[in-house]
């Protein structure tokens, strides 16, 4: 480098020259506008940056709109005396609310001190807390995973910004959180720091699908949340940050980590002081957690009582108040409904008990499954297969590996249903066929099963109803009470025929039907048998009810008309039985589709109720949340289906029943007054019992879920178990009579004609005294005298009416039935038209010295009906028709006890 003079000139002139000079001029002006950009660039970046930010602001909402208050509240549900029995709950919103003032404060400091240590302190945000998360997340490599959000700030998360869950980008999460600090201070402008707590604490998420403190303090420990000690308040506040990850049922020992967290800051803060600390800490707090556990999981499953209480809830919602089918399940489990049940939990338990006590059944129970299986064949196409192809391929006769077409899917064990399924796979299943990965299921149920509903006739409440035997493995399982429907059997007699018939078909129970063959109405009728085979000849219908006797109530509702028993099943409440079942089988219970056990109950409540049906209903009133009136239930719905009269002379007859008929093993005792039926179906393949006392009405159904045949003998534990839970109802209940109304009388009858008897004739049958008393509605009592009985003289030497010319000697004089079936067990005492129209041809004017006295009528040997049989007319008493039942024999009386079943 050239230091000299000369170096030093030539360099000052470089320097100097034009060119150089504009060039420096040129970068300063440069360096000037570069400056003046940087500083429009900050100017117009930070307007734009404050423009995002309160354009942010402005795009939050309004704190005088947003409501920090949690929703979605789980329902609770009463029973009759006010006692929670369940709660139903959606995901999110298993939450009930409770105040402040509830929350223990070690509790409320147990959050404090985890999630917001200067809660007291701050106005909604922490900016101590904001500048230590960023140092710590900066010092760990930009690890930015220590929280800085107050709890006023996760309250609106939890209530207000309740979308973060589905954020996408950082601008999402950004632009919340300045939403949320925002707010956080107005809110706290707003409301008192007391007023924040007890919302957050009602809002969070303590895993389990438990929502605030209230719930996941029953969930985890089985108690009041006022009633939490410290250590287990530490538990639920180190559930917070992460429920799943802290869960102290799944991961007890992380859980056990953050609480010592909890109460190490507890401690430090001063919250707790140093023996506190030591008492919770020495806490085997887990174990307890675990019990609870076990125990909520065995009673995690709704009842059968709660599954039709909900439908009933959700119908009537969509019905009454006009939501959709959403709207009203919404409605249900995520508004905090409070729904008054009408379940009596004494009488649930002692249903429920009774049902699964197998000493009331007299066979072992057995085994039957619900199948599943998907296979695919060696082509790739699919076949689903279940118990119903089963049953159905083992009953096709064209079937090579046909059994029976009584074939059925109750099995001694579960490894003999086991053994039936491998079987049944192999004779399905082709070489290289395979069972789809996952498809194959199979769930076991006790048989035969049973159901039961237990009415209180009175009001229509439901006090009880069991919907199977045997565990109940999940929530909405089958309801065997209320989802499926059975032929009713005997039962029905009671409803379609004779309800019928008493009240507005113009017969009595004293009138009387020939018990004889018959034959249904039609082309392609078929006979009509007794359950015994007996055809017992003239029957009143107090006879045929209390013995159950088929062909006389077919006839009866043949004389008063199909039509009008089908109407009386359509007043009584029945909804499955339609215009398909106007034929004489409906008599017999014989319909397409079957009833349901609730459905029959309520049909024999309404008898109990003096006629009234009243439809049967789960709960009496619904609050919502604020605890305002959503649905009052308590009117009853009901109408008239028989006169009080006509229901308690049905009930009179079923109460014999009981005591003289086919319900003996069902009656418990003098104790109380009792009526019912019984009823059997074709091969015992459905077994009932539906009576009631002056207090509840109860119906039984038992059988095998596949429809399959039971032995008779085993068909009488429906029978037993409503005497056993009938009985265990009424332990401690004062003893009343079924209310006689006025209109009833009692009149002396002949039970071969149901009308009046003639004095010397209906009360000298041969096989005893035939004068009963009966009841009547008042105006329907008979007018009129026995015609089927008759005084006949009888000439020995011909066996034939005796004639003018027979000789006294020859002839005797006796009572005979007269109108009956020579088929009948009245034969032996019958006079057929036959019989009738000849006198005896031994004697006559040509072989007879005997010329006639005045002993008999010229030429019969038949005395006109009250006729002396020395020629002096009887007139028929008038003092035989008596309001006194105990002047005469007792109805009850005459009535033959029949065999257990029918």
């Amino acid at each position: 480098m050239n230091y000299g003079k000369k170096g030093s000139k030539k360099r000052q002139a470089e320097l100097t020259s034009k060119g150089i000079m504009y060039g420096k001029k040129m970068r300063v002006i440069f360096c000037k506008v570069l400056l003046v950009c940087c500083f429009a660039v900050a100017i117009i970046g930070g307007s734009l940056g404050f423009g995002v930010y309160k354009g942010i602001l402005d795009s939050a909402p309004s704190i005088d709109d947003i409501d920090a208050t949690p929703t979605g509240y789980l329902t609770t549900v009463l029973d009759n005396q006010g006692n929670e029995i369940a709660t139903l709950v959606a995901s999110g919103s298993n939450r009930k609310n409770v105040t402040i003032d509830e929350i223990p404060i070690n509790l409320q400091h147990a959050f404090v001190a985890l999630e917001d240590s200067r809660f007291y302190e701050h106005n909604g945000i922490d900016l101590t807390g904001i500048i230590r998360a960023g140092v710590t997340g900066i010092a760990s490599g930009g690890n930015f995973s220590q929280g800085a959000s107050t709890i006023t700030q996760q309250l609106l998360k939890n209530t207000v910004f309740t979308e973060w869950t589905s954020e996408t980008s950082f601008i999402d999460k950004l632009e919340r959180k300045i939403q949320e600090q925002y707010l956080a201070v107005q809110l706290e402008k707003k409301v008192s720091k007391n007023w924040i707590m007890e919302n957050y604490l009602n809002a969070i998420n303590l895993g389990q699908n438990t929502l605030g403190v209230a719930v996941a303090s029953e969930r985890y420990f089985g108690k009041d949340v006022s009633e939490l000690t410290l250590s287990e308040c530490a538990v639920l506040a180190a559930i917070t940050q992460n429920p799943s990850r802290f869960n102290p049922i799944s991961n007890p020992e992380k859980n056990a980590e953050r609480r010592m967290k909890v109460l190490n800051n507890m401690l430090k803060q001063e919250f707790i002081t140093q023996s506190e600390y030591d008492e919770a800490v020495a806490d085997n707090v887990y174990d307890r957690i675990q019990l609870v556990n076990v125990e909520l999981q065995d009673n995690g499953i709704n009842s059968y009582f709660i599954d039709e209480l909900t439908d009933q809830v959700i119908r009537d919602l969509v019905e009454q108040k006009g939501y959709t089918e959403t709207q009203a399940y919404k409605t249900l489990y995520q508004s905090g409904l409070t729904i008054y049940s009408t379940q009596d939990m004494d009488i649930q338990n002692i249903a429920d008990e009774e049902v699964n006590n197998q000493d009331n059944y007299t066979s072992s129970p057995k085994v039957s499954f619900s199948y599943r299986v998907s296979i695919r064949s060696t082509d790739g196409s699919v076949k689903n297969y279940s118990e119903q192809t089963m049953l159905s391929y083992y009953k096709n006769k064209d079937n090579p590996n046909f059994k029976s077409t009584n074939y059925s899917i109750n099995f001694a064990s579960e490894e003999d249903a086991d053994a039936a399924i491998e079987q049944y796979k192999a004779d399905i299943m082709q070489e290289g066929d395979e069972i789809v990965d996952g498809s194959e299921t199979v769930i076991y149920t006790l048989q035969p099963q049973t159901s039961l509903t237990v009415i209180d006739q009175s009001t229509g409440e439901v006090k009880a109803i069991v919907g199977g035997r045997g565990d109940k493995a999940a929530s909405k399982t089958l309801n065997r009470a209320t989802d499926t429907t059975r032929q009713p059997g005997s039962t029905f007699k009671i409803l379609a025929s004779y309800s019928a018939a008493l009240d507005a078909g113009g017969l009595t129970l004293a009138s009387v039907q020939d018990d004889a063959p018959y034959t249904y109405a039609g082309a392609n009728g078929k006979s009509v048998s007794n359950y015994d085979k007996r055809y017992r000849g003239f029957t009143t219908l107090r006879e045929a009810i209390t013995d159950s006797i088929n062909i006389v109530t077919v006839k009866t509702l043949a004389q008063v008309g199909v039509s009008l028993g089908w109407q009386y099943v359509q007043e009584y409440g029945f909804t499955t039985v339609d215009s398909r079942d106007m034929n004489e089988a409906l008599a017999l219970g014989g319909i397409t589709q079957g009833v349901s056990n609730l459905e029959l109950t309520a049909a024999y409540a309404a008898i109990a109720n003096q006629g009234t049906y009243i439809k049967p209903k789960f709960y009496t009133k619904i609050l919502d949340h604020d605890g305002n009136v959503l649905i009052d239930n308590t009117t009853p719905e009901s109408h008239t289906v028989i006169k009080d009269t006509t229901a308690w002379l049905l009930t009179s007859a079923m109460e014999d029943v009981m005591t003289s008929g086919t319900g003996t093993s069902a009656y418990f005792g003098s104790s109380m007054a009792q009526a019912g039926k019984s009823g059997t179906t074709t091969s015992s393949r459905d077994a009932l019992f539906a009576g009631y006392t002056p207090y509840y009405t109860c119906a039984v159904w038992g059988g095998y879920d596949d429809n399959a045949m039971q032995k008779g003998s085993d068909t009488n534990y429906p029978k037993r178990i409503w005497k056993a839970v009938m009985k265990r109802i009424h332990e401690n209940l004062a003893y009343k009579d079924f209310t006689k109304p006025s209109g009833i009388v009692a009149v002396a009858v002949c039970k071969e004609s149901g009308k009046l008897p003639i004095e010397g004739v209906c009360d000298h049958d041969p096989r005893g005294n035939c004068v009963i008393t009966e009841y009547f509605a008042q105006g329907t009592e008979p007018t009129e005298y026995c015609d089927h009985h008759t005084v006949a003289n009888i000439c020995t030497a011909s066996n034939m009416l005796a004639g003018s010319y027979c000789p006294a000697e020859t002839v005797t004089t006796g009572v005979y039935v007269i109108g009956g079936t020579e088929t009948t067990e009245d034969a032996p005492y019958l006079l057929t038209d036959a019989f009738l129209s000849q006198t005896c041809t031994v004697h006559n004017e040509f072989n007879s010295t005997y010329t006639g006295t005045n002993s008999f009528p010229g030429s019969t040997g038949v005395n006109p009906i009250g006729a002396d049989p020395a020629g002096d007319a009887a007139t028929p008493d008038a003092s035989t028709t008596t309001t006194d039942p105990n002047t005469t024999t007792d109805p009850a009386a005459t009535t033959d006890q029949s065999v257990d079943g029918q």
